[in-house]
């Protein structure tokens, strides 16, 4: 999904907005509407962030209003359980 189909989404209301970390410093947007799951991409790529403050002031600046950062865990990978559907889910505001 791109930033303006992102925009798009969001005026209709029916757009939930993950943020994926991994590995710490690199944050991925996962926007998931009409039951459809896709990244925020940009020419071709996924949208790729170095830092939770940047990636949320981006999603505020486009509308964003809440979602959630998503975070799997070394220990569920270790223990093949990486598909789990919650992971571990932190409710979000961006302003």
């Amino acid at each position: 999904m791109t930033l303006s189909e992102l925009k798009k989404a969001l005026r209709s209301g029916q757009a939930e907005v993950n943020i994926l970390a991994n590995e710490g410093d690199l944050y991925l947007v996962q926007i998931e509407h009409l039951g459809q799951r896709s990244l925020l991409m940009e020419d071709g790529m996924p949208v790729r962030f170095r830092g939770l403050s940047e990636c949320s002031g981006k999603l505020a600046s486009l509308g964003v209003r809440e979602g959630f950062m998503v975070q799997q865990l070394p220990y569920d990978e270790m223990i093949n359980n990486a598909e789990r559907p919650q992971a571990d889910r932190l409710p979000m505001h961006f302003h």
